[in-house]
């Protein structure tokens, strides 16, 4: 890929672009807007317009560098990711200990910081140290969904340039051209959630989770305790200390609308590959049960931040869509749990 291949953020391309032509790029930069605009892709773009032995405008992707950036094996780019919940200083003291001489002669060392907004104070003061008395030419690139939640001084000391939000259409492109058979794409780009990069999990795990939800989804109608035995399951507990919480109830509504978008048009738009299984999920449900379920299930994803027990939280959302309780204008109700 090159600049020239990502169509969808024109606008950052052409800045960036310009400043290359002129020789003026900043030390450092803030990317940030939505989740899946094409920040990542950028940033390795830059890191290899700014090393490429071909052009320094538009890297060609054909030399040795453009290629050791494009695998993530070049040794003078770095990628930086949060270490559990945090950027911790012993990172960014690793980074400063593999960069403690000076690098080749024509080399501009990059380094992308994903999810920096969950930098640490202590790791903020280093990366600033750091970055204003570099050995050698150096560029860094924080990637961030949440602008406002870095510390004023990173972000003094950063050109912030924003990324636009894209259609599904694109983000399916997208999704595609990194690899991604259709039946998935399709579905993954219509989930935007921040600092989940679905890339990073492999073609199975994605598929698996669809498949899970929708056998969870068919135990949920079937109003036994076996709903509830699944939230206990291994991969389930995983997925909740994994913070995929939200993920799951993004797939889950999906498909939740997919069955409404079948008993209506008898069509499946989203789960193409599981036609059958939408059919004969959407021929049990109960027009108005089905609806109940959507709304129970936006509820509690709009909510999901103010508690502190998922397992819980899923479990309740279990119990009332199981209810055969008529909803007369009422949302359901959920308590924090302490």
């Amino acid at each position: 890929m090159s600049f020239q291949q990502i169509r969808y953020q024109p606008e950052v391309v052409r800045f960036l672009q310009r400043g290359l032509q002129t020789k003026q790029i900043a030390h450092a930069y803030c990317f940030y807007g939505p989740a899946d605009t094409g920040k990542r892709k950028v940033a390795l773009e830059l890191a290899k317009a700014l090393n490429c032995e071909r052009s320094r405008v538009d890297p060609c992707d054909q030399c040795p560098t453009c290629r050791q950036i494009q695998h993530g094996n070049h040794p003078d780019i770095v990628t930086l990711q949060p270490d559990g919940a945090f950027i911790k200083i012993d990172q960014v003291r690793a980074l400063q200990e593999r960069f403690q001489y000076s690098a080749a002669a024509d080399v501009t060392r990059v380094v992308i910081m994903e999810q920096a907004e969950k930098m640490r104070v202590e790791a903020a003061n280093s990366l600033l140290k750091f970055l204003e008395e570099p050995l050698s030419p150096m560029v860094a690139v924080l990637i961030t969904e949440k602008v406002q939640a870095i510390l004023p001084t990173i972000i003094s000391r950063c050109q912030k340039i924003r990324f636009k939000e894209v259609s599904h259409k694109v983000r399916m492109e997208i999704l595609e051209k990194e690899g991604m058979p259709d039946y998935l794409a399709i579905i993954f780009s219509q989930i935007h959630l921040d600092n989940i990069n679905f890339l990073s999990y492999s073609l199975q795990e994605l598929e698996d989770l669809c498949l899970r939800m929708m056998q969870w989804c068919k135990q949920i109608l079937e109003d036994g305790s076996i709903a509830l035995l699944t939230i206990q399951e291994d991969w389930f507990k995983q997925a909740i200390n994994q913070e995929l919480v939200p993920l799951i109830l993004e797939i889950l509504l999906l498909w939740l609308r997919e069955l409404l978008h079948y008993q209506l048009t008898q069509q499946s738009t989203l789960f193409i590959k599981w036609f059958e299984e939408c059919r004969d999920q959407a021929s049990k449900w109960e027009r108005k049960r089905l609806l109940r379920a959507i709304e129970i299930v936006l509820q509690v994803r709009g909510e999901l931040s103010k508690f502190v027990q998922p397992q819980a939280v899923l479990e309740r959302m279990v119990l009332e869509i199981q209810s055969h309780r008529e909803v007369r204008g009422r949302r359901a109700k959920f308590t924090k749990i302490n």
